[in-house]
C-alpha cells in the first residue's frame, strides 16, 4: 500500500511539474511576443515570471532559451537573437530549424521560447520514474510590430 502511494504522490507530482514547464514557456513567449524591444533588465523581468510560475517545484533550475528567429523571401530561418537564460546564445545569423508548420514561411518573424527541465523524483520506488524530461517550446508572433530588436 506504501508503494501504491509513494507511486500516486511522484506521479502527481510530475503531473504538476510538466504543467508548470509548459506554462513558463508559454507566459515567457507571450511576454517577449508583446513587448516592443529586449534588453537585459526586461529579459530579467521575464525569466522572474518564470520563477514565479514554477514555484514550488524542487530541484534543479530549468533551461530557458528565448530566440528571436527570421525568415527572408525565400522561407530560409535564421536567428535574430538569442538568449539561454540571460546569456547570449546563438550568434544572429544562424540557421535555424522551425517547427514544420511554420518552416517556408517567407518574410517572417517569430519568437521561440523554450523551457527544459529535468524532474528526478523525491521516492523512485523500485526504479518506476527515474528522471523524467519536461521539453517545451511555444511559438508566436511580435504582437507590437514586425520584429523584437535586442537593445
Amino acid at each position: 500500500m506504501l508503494i501504491l502511494y509513494l507511486g500516486t504522490f511522484e506521479a502527481s507530482h510530475a503531473i504538476t511539474t510538466k504543467r508548470k514547464v509548459e506554462s513558463a514557456a508559454e507566459a515567457i513567449a507571450g511576454i517577449v511576443a508583446r513587448s516592443p524591444e529586449m534588453d537585459l533588465t526586461r529579459l530579467r523581468n521575464v525569466l522572474l515570471v518564470s520563477d514565479a510560475i514554477a514555484d514550488g517545484v524542487s530541484g534543479a533550475e530549468p533551461k530557458i532559451t528565448i530566440t528571436t528567429v527570421r525568415t527572408d523571401a525565400n522561407g530560409k530561418a535564421t536567428v535574430d537573437w538569442q538568449r539561454i537564460g540571460t546569456v547570449a546564445g546563438a550568434a544572429k545569423g544562424t540557421p535555424y530549424t522551425l517547427s514544420g508548420e511554420l518552416a517556408g514561411l517567407a518574410d517572417a518573424y517569430f519568437v521561440v521560447a523554450r523551457v527544459e527541465y529535468s524532474y528526478a523524483p523525491n521516492f523512485d520506488v523500485g526504479g518506476l520514474f527515474g528522471t523524467l524530461e519536461f521539453d517545451r517550446s511555444f511559438t508566436f508572433r511580435p504582437r507590437k510590430g514586425s520584429e523584437i530588436p535586442w537593445k
